[in-house]
């Protein structure tokens, strides 16, 4: 198993997308936001379509896909069918809204908004949990990917919203962005610590120990979770993740929560924090292919 960027970036796309659409249901039920509406949409859409853009460079073959989309448990599949579910609950969005003698959608849409917008990075998380990786096969996961989608929402939210000259919105973006870039750090902090603890479980699978080498450890499977906060990907985890993926925009988005920074010179402060969080969930992401990678690595090396 390598790192796979087209997945990687699948699971960043679904979770931005439905961090669009979830603000601007939030939005929505608070009566603000109404310019901003059209913008909304239409940037879930295109990152919607954008991740899943990335999964067929993942699969490469058409054949690959029909045999993925044949069978309706498979992890891939379930995760098709949230992707329509989602964009069906986009366009339902919009129409609404255009049909609506306020110009704005009703508020049962916001609420679909909200739940699918929800369920779907849910799904998408859900759909890597497997026994053979002891590092994915937790609800940290799942869990992480919601919180993530409240974080890059509040700031995608944050520049959509100073693009359109919707300032009623900037605010409550902003608080959304702040919460969920607070929890995503507990989370994330959480996850590693949990990771740490995982090296013990590669000794459950059968078959790994090799009787050729009799003095040589079963596996290092140990060192090698435990490297995420401590060892070798330290640096990345601390400083990537951690400081510049949540603290520093949870610093800017209170910024601007606060009324330290005027809705109208927001743009530029969601820009550089959205940069921030971008790079701190990428960098997590690789940290969770990094340890499941290495430690597979080890477990086959002392099968061999």
């Amino acid at each position: 198993m390598e790192i796979q960027w087209p997945l990687i970036l699948f699971t960043f796309f679904n979770c931005l997308a439905g961090g669009i659409f979830l603000v601007q249901g939030i939005l929505t039920l608070a009566g603000k936001g109404k310019q901003m509406q059209l913008a909304s949409c239409v940037s879930a859409i295109v990152a919607l379509a954008v991740g899943g853009l990335a999964v067929f460079f993942h699969l490469q073959h058409p054949l690959r896909m029909l045999n993925g989309f044949g069978h309706l448990s498979s992890g891939i599949t379930i995760e098709l069918i949230f992707v329509i579910v989602f964009a069906i609950a986009v366009v339902l969005y919009f129409l609404m809204m255009r049909r609506s003698e306020e110009g704005v959608a009703p508020k049962w849409c916001a609420v679909v908004a909200i739940v699918v917008s929800l369920v779907l990075p849910f799904v998408t998380g859900e759909s890597y949990l497997m026994a053979a990786i002891p590092v994915w096969n937790t609800m940290l996961l799942p869990i992480y990917y919601v919180v993530a989608t409240f974080m890059l929402g509040g700031f995608a939210a944050m520049i959509i919203a100073a693009v359109t000259k919707c300032e009623d919105a900037v605010k409550l973006a902003s608080t959304v962005a702040f919460i969920g870039t607070v929890v995503t750090a507990i989370v994330t902090v959480v996850y590693a610590v949990a990771i740490s603890g995982m090296g013990s479980e590669y000794t459950e699978m059968e078959y790994y120990f090799d009787p050729t080498l009799p003095d040589v450890a079963m596996r290092q499977a140990e060192a090698v979770t435990a490297a995420i906060m401590t060892g070798e990907h330290a640096m990345a985890f601390w400083l990537g993740a951690v400081v510049i993926g949540c603290a520093v925009p949870a610093v800017l988005s209170g910024l601007v929560m606060v009324g330290k920074i005027s809705a109208d010179k927001a743009l530029v402060v969601a820009i550089v924090a959205i940069v921030c969080a971008i790079i701190g969930t990428i960098v997590w992401r690789v940290l969770l292919y990094e340890v499941a990678v290495n430690a597979l690595i080890q477990f086959q090396w002392a099968m061999e």
